[in-house]
């Protein structure tokens, strides 16, 4: 009996979590993120903060006129920012790809 209800089980789950989608929602978006041409000729530590906690979520190291491709953001505002580049804020939603441009002028 109990090699009958084992599988009977185990196929009643997989056809309950696939019709419901498995609950596999994905929180997260994608982020692009240019350093200015005109910024100084060194390297940026561009970092990605979630405006909600203000803790980082993604960093990378972009060169002037380079884009960081970020994966993996937390969906909603975000703030982008790089040494002495001004910050720039944006919404990362789950069905685009936000970006911004980080620059020296117009803080």
């Amino acid at each position: 009996m109990l090699r009958r209800v084992v599988p009977v089980f185990v196929l009643g789950a997989a056809v309950v979590l696939t019709l419901a989608g498995c609950g596999a929602h994905d929180s997260t978006g994608q982020l692009s993120v240019t350093v200015s041409s005109n910024a100084a000729d060194h390297p940026y530590e561009v970092k990605v903060f979630t405006a909600t906690t203000g803790k980082l979520s993604e960093h990378q190291r972009v060169f002037p006129g380079g884009t960081a491709n970020f994966a993996g953001v937390p969906l909603g505002d975000v703030t982008v920012r790089a040494n002495e580049l001004c910050p720039q804020r944006t919404t990362v939603a789950g069905d685009q790809v936000a970006s911004v441009t980080l620059t020296t002028t117009g803080c």
